[in-house]
């Protein structure tokens, strides 16, 4: 029994898949709020320069082991809090800060005086701009040794504080793990997925709704911890893919009793006048890597990836966990990913309102054979369900709240396209805006792809990686 139902959850029951385009009445629309979401002007980088030394009054020799602090506010209003100490030269550089107004300054190591020299400074640093600011020591107390010593250089024994790296990345991404280097095959075609490998500072858990038939269900994505399945489920959800989404496919574990997984993102429902016209099959992006972890397991009311047999076949199916099915579908190296919870008891409530006011039965929707298709029940729904009026289905409306609070936006380039091409997917296109397709040619060798990583706020910095064409 358990293998039929992981033959449904994994579409074993359809018997023909179509992938095809979205409407040209949508385009504009769609366009238009793509343009919005991804900037291409007006971005901010991160490349500012801070350099300098900490320097005993009238003297020539940096002095080592000194915090230097940086605190402040970007133009955007993210606060900065930096610190460094100085190498040991005395010097400090701090790279990749981003405008803003910013204060820096300086402890005092034990054993030395304050000074009369800069002990702080305050900075605004323009985009690309380079600075110079040196602070100033006292010089070390009378029981160490005196001032004019260390001013001419020799430190006559004296043991200096330690030393630090006297260098410090300021802004970046949030970093999961650093970007990896890729080997394809001339002439072919390949991607790579970018939302693995950083996020917006600014990242928090998105909650989103969905407004299904049988009401408002909240729920919670897990943008850390599942990055590229919630970001693949936004982009779908931001081109507006699940708009009058079916559930087409609810099933039980044994086979028989009350449903255990509720099954959506497979074909949108056309209607007139509340009756059902038609339906479209969701058009995909290139299929994700499977996120499964047994730290986000598949309990009641939490939000999942439906896939094929294969762990890596992802694309919009989706499935919301009706019972506790943990053990059925969390097995070690062939688990579902969960990327997602019901926010809260009246949604699963909602939620779980589908089991017992719908019925699963025989369907068939363009050409697809579907063994659990959710009936309302006592409703007369007819076996191709074009007809039947909508409220007989189970459907998602809409989806609210898509656009979360922190977000990356990319751009790419490649060094050599002559060797490969790199180029970023978009909303309604057939790779989504995090999924970079790269063409090899005929000639091997290697090409640095560079990717601009920009934020929520416009703010970017720049990370490569290489591709091998063999």
């Amino acid at each position: 029994m358990l293998n039929k139902f992981l033959k449904l959850l994994r579409g074993a029951d359809v018997k023909k898949s179509k992938k095809p385009s979205r409407l040209c009445s949508f385009r504009p629309e769609l366009e238009s709020f793509e343009e919005r979401i991804t900037p291409t002007t007006n971005i901010i980088f991160a490349n500012g320069l801070l350099t300098g030394s900490v320097i005993v009054d009238g003297g020539i020799k940096g002095v080592s082991g000194v915090n230097i602090g940086i605190t402040g506010e970007t133009t955007t209003g993210r606060s900065v809090n930096y610190s460094i100490v100085t190498n040991a030269n005395g010097n400090f550089s701090i790279d990749q800060l981003l405008p803003g107004a910013y204060t820096v300054t300086r402890s005092t190591p034990a054993g030395f005086l304050s000074g009369t020299t800069a002990t702080s400074a305050q900075l605004n640093i323009v985009e690309g701009q380079s600075i110079t600011q040196n602070l100033g020591l006292g010089g070390l107390t009378p029981a160490k040794v005196s001032l004019g010593l260390w001013a001419t250089g020799v430190s006559s024994g004296v043991t200096a504080p330690t030393a630090g790296s006297g260098t410090a990345t300021g802004f970046t991404m949030t970093q999961i793990k650093a970007f990896t280097d890729s080997t394809v095959a001339k002439n072919s075609t390949t991607y790579y997925n970018l939302a693995p490998f950083n996020l917006s500072p600014d990242t928090t858990n998105t909650t989103i709704t969905f407004n299904t038939s049988k009401g408002a269900i909240d729920v919670t994505l897990l943008d850390s911890a599942a990055p590229v399945s919630v970001t693949n489920f936004l982009s779908y959800a931001q081109n507006s893919a699940y708009t009058n989404d079916l559930f087409h496919r609810m099933a039980n574990l044994s086979g028989s009793g009350a449903s255990q997984i509720l099954q959506g993102g497979q074909f949108t429902t056309n209607s007139t006048n509340s009756t059902v016209s038609s339906f479209t099959d969701v058009a995909t992006y290139q299929p994700i890597a499977n996120e499964f972890d047994a730290s986000r397991p598949n309990s009641i009311g939490s939000l999942a990836m439906a896939r094929t047999s294969a762990l890596d076949s992802a694309t919009s199916q989706f499935y919301f966990n009706l019972t506790d099915n943990t053990s059925s579908l969390g097995q070690t190296g062939n688990g579902y990913a969960v990327f997602g919870n019901v926010a809260n008891s009246a949604s699963l409530t909602n939620l779980q309102s589908f089991a017992t006011s719908y019925t699963p039965q025989a369907g068939t929707i363009n050409g697809n054979v579907l063994a659990s298709l959710p009936a309302l029940t006592g409703a007369s729904v007819p076996n191709n369900p074009v007809g039947t009026a909508t409220t007989n289905l189970a459907l998602t409306n809409t989806i609210t709240g898509a656009t979360p609070t922190g977000f990356l936006n990319y751009l790419v380039s490649s060094s050599d396209t002559s060797i490969v091409t790199a180029t970023i997917g978009s909303l309604n296109g057939t790779f989504s805006p995090s999924q970079v397709q790269l063409v090899a040619g005929g000639n091997a060798g290697t090409a640095v792809i560079t990717v601009t990583l920009i934020d929520n706020r416009n703010e970017a910095t720049i990370k490569t990686f290489n591709v091998t064409v063999q």
